[in-house]
């Protein structure tokens, strides 16, 4: 039976990271729509089982297609797209830890952020761009 499983998989996918991601999705919506269900809100049960239904055929879909580089393609887009909010979520952590201390702007000329210490009056700021901000920390 494994050597059968194994020449079916030949060639194939396998559940990669988004294949993964689109499985836990599909068990997600399925749970709400259970508890919406239970919870007397039918509507919003029938809402969210095609959501379930869809998530679960494409990482299937996904996980058995033998168009490898289709999916490798798609698969480094969720892991690149996931990189940069994985980033800027620690960017705003960051912040966070340290907002007692600094005072942070967003420059308009280039989308920059700046960091100056609070507590100075009123001051200039200047953005690597050139751009000059007069703001009061």
């Amino acid at each position: 039976m494994r050597q059968r499983w194994e020449q079916f998989m030949t060639g194939r996918q396998g559940m990669d990271e988004l294949s993964r991601c689109l499985f836990w999705l599909g068990l997600l919506s399925f749970a709400l729509a259970v508890l919406c269900a239970a919870a007397s809100l039918g509507w919003l049960s029938r809402l969210l089982t095609p959501f379930f239904a869809l998530f679960l055929i494409l990482s299937f879909v996904r996980a058995f297609s033998r168009n490898r580089p289709a999916r490798e393609l798609e698969n480094y887009a969720y892991l690149s797209l996931r990189a940069r909010q994985r980033q800027q979520w620690q960017a705003r952590k960051h912040r966070f830890s340290q907002r007692r201390d600094f005072r942070f702007y967003r420059c308009p000329g280039c989308r920059a952020m700046l960091r100056v210490p609070r507590g100075k009056g009123k001051i200039h700021i200047r953005c690597k761009c050139g751009y000059t901000l007069y703001r009061r920390t």
